[in-house]
């Protein structure tokens, strides 16, 4: 029997509106504390979390540009399974891995963004962090495709 999908789940919800409070407190971060930002700001920083080049405080305005087009990007791959899971054909949480991994990517956006307004240093941790939290996504996803396969097939 073919589920049809049924909207959002509590879960996919969470994190839907984690996405969008972090995109709007990206923007309005900028919006409220332009005039307090240092004029030069770190531009880029190497795997050990260093500053490895500065640059304009305007960079600053392209990390909630690459947060909305990352989202749109990550929104657009859910609608496109959206269709599938209400087929039947991928279970219902691909679409929950799918949205952790655009607050994943969301809230790292945010984090650089927090640091470079601040001009100072990642630290270590967020490379380890988002890999990590990014592997356990795909795991997650892999095993729920693969008892869904199994049931699937026991039909």
């Amino acid at each position: 029997m073919k589920k049809k999908f049924s909207g959002l789940t509590p879960p996919q919800k969470i994190i839907e509106g984690l996405c969008a409070a972090l995109l709007v407190g990206m923007i309005l971060g900028l919006v409220l504390f332009w005039g307090r930002l240092p004029e030069q700001i770190p531009g880029h920083y190497n795997r050990a979390g260093e500053i490895d080049r500065w640059g304009s405080k305007w960079e600053l305005l392209l990390l909630p540009v690459f947060g909305v087009l990352m989202y749109g990007l990550l929104s657009f791959c859910c609608w496109l399974i959206r269709e599938a899971v209400g087929k039947g054909e991928l279970p219902q949480p691909a679409y929950t891995w799918i949205s952790g991994t655009k607050l994943v990517a969301i809230g790292t956006f945010a984090v650089i963004e927090w640091h470079s307004a601040s001009a100072r240093p990642l630290g270590t941790w967020l490379l380890p962090a988002d890999v990590a939290l990014l592997a356990a996504l795909m795991t997650g996803f892999l095993i729920s495709a693969l008892r869904f396969a199994r049931r699937q097939g026991k039909k």
